[in-house]
């Protein structure tokens, strides 16, 4: 009996899964290496069409900027680790998505990383919370509080207003404008 070949499977995986025409044909252009990973990683995940696609999108703009193939983006220790982890299937695809979108946008994700860490600086109180703007797109930050009672809010407000001096604050804007 012969070995079943990766364009079996996706053409399995695809008819079970309904996937369009359009879509397995792509997958199927691809190079075996790059349709196995590809396979093996829409079984593993049990990935729905659009979720595929979005992976296949992200990780054939990262092998074009970096001039390698599918499998080796996806044979990153970032990706190789996150995909280690005994996580559940729909917490496995959103660290799979973060780390693919932070090898995609490697700027992007140095500018978060530099935030997170301005803000942590900041040490403030866990009831008080930093929002930076989703995908650093905008300078608004929000700021939210919360307190179990009257005084609890006033000592976080405290904190906040002693933390609102500090030289990080600026960066952070400073940042916010100067990010990718």
């Amino acid at each position: 009996m012969a070995e079943r070949t990766s364009a079996d499977g996706i053409r399995a995986l695809a008819a079970a899964r309904r996937f369009s025409e359009a879509t397995v044909e792509r997958w199927l252009r691809l190079a075996e290496t790059d349709r196995a990973v590809l396979l093996r990683l829409a079984e593993r995940l049990r990935l729905g069409e659009n979720q595929l696609r979005d992976l296949l999108d992200w990780s054939e703009e990262i092998a074009v900027r970096e001039r390698c193939s599918i499998a080796d983006v996806w044979r990153r220790e970032s990706l190789a680790s996150v995909l280690a982890r005994p996580l559940g299937r729909n917490q496995m695809i959103a660290a799979v998505k973060l780390t693919l979108r932070a090898l995609r946008f490697p700027q992007l994700a140095a500018a978060e990383a530099r935030l997170a860490e301005l803000i942590r600086q900041l040490k403030l109180p866990r009831a008080i919370q930093v929002h930076l703007p989703e995908h650093l797109e905008g300078n608004d930050v929000r700021i939210e509080l919360t307190g179990r009672s009257a005084a609890a809010l006033r000592d976080h407000a405290a904190a906040l207003q002693r933390a609102l001096s500090a030289p990080q604050v600026d960066e952070i804007f400073r940042a916010l404008e100067e990010s990718p």
